[in-house]
C-alpha cells in the first residue's frame, strides 16, 4: 500500500485478521443489538486459527462493558497474544470447553467452522471437526434474544434446523457484508452515491 498509486483493501493477514468481515461482524450486532457494547459474547469453535475471531476481538476491544466467553477444546484455544492484551486491559474473560455450559449466559454466540487447511494432520482435523455442533436442544438454553453470528461457509457447526430460528442472523449477516464492501469499494473509488 505504501507504494501502490491504486487503493488498497487490506483483506487480512492470513490466520491473524480479517478487516471486512469483522466490519460486517459490527454491523450486524449493531443492527441486531441496537449497540456495540454491553453484553457478553462467546466465540466458538477454532479460536486458534480463527481470523475471523482474532480481529472481531481487536474490534470489540474498543467498547464498554464487553465480556468475552471462549469456547474450544484446548488444542484450538484462542492464542496467548490475545488473552495477555485481554488482561492489560482489564477486560473480563472466561475459557471454557462445554457450549452448554454458557448458553443461558451469551448475548451474542459467534460460531466458527473448524478449517481443515489450517491443521497439519488429517487425523487432528477429523477429530476436532464436529467438536461443537449447535443444534435447537443447546439453542433451548440460550436466552430469548440472543443472536447466532457465523462467518459462513458452515460445515457441521449449526446444524441445519437452527436456520429457522429467529435468533440465526448468520444469512442476514452475509447480506451486511454485501453492503459493507460496496461501501469500502464505491468509499476507495470516491464514487459518491445519493442516500
Amino acid at each position: 500500500a505504501q507504494y501502490s498509486t491504486k487503493p488498497i483493501i487490506n483483506a487480512g493477514d492470513g490466520g491473524h485478521h480479517h478487516p471486512t468481515q469483522t466490519l460486517t461482524d459490527l454491523l450486524t450486532i449493531r443492527s441486531m443489538k441496537g449497540r456495540l457494547n454491553n453484553f457478553t459474547i462467546g466465540l466458538c469453535g477454532d479460536l486458534k486459527f480463527g481470523r475471523t475471531v482474532h480481529s472481531l476481538i481487536n474490534a470489540l476491544v474498543r467498547y464498554s462493558n464487553i465480556n468475552f466467553i471462549f469456547i474450544s477444546p484446548d488444542e484450538l484455544k484462542v492464542p496467548e497474544y490475545i488473552t495477555e492484551m485481554l488482561r492489560e486491559k482489564n477486560i473480563p474473560f472466561r475459557e471454557v470447553t462445554k457450549l452448554e455450559d454458557v448458553m443461558p449466559d451469551l448475548d451474542i454466540l459467534y460460531m466458527t467452522r473448524v478449517q481443515r487447511e489450517r491443521f497439519f494432520n488429517e487425523e487432528d482435523y477429523v477429530r476436532l471437526k464436529d467438536f461443537y455442533i449447535l443444534n435447537k436442544e443447546k439453542m433451548a438454553l440460550a436466552k430469548d434474544d440472543m443472536i447466532v453470528l457465523h462467518p459462513l461457509p458452515r460445515v457441521n457447526e449449526i446444524s441445519v434446523e437452527v436456520d429457522d430460528d429467529p435468533r440465526a442472523v448468520y444469512f442476514r449477516q452475509v447480506q451486511y457484508g454485501v453492503y459493507v464492501r460496496m461501501a469500502l469499494l464505491l468509499t476507495l473509488l470516491e464514487i459518491k452515491v445519493e442516500a
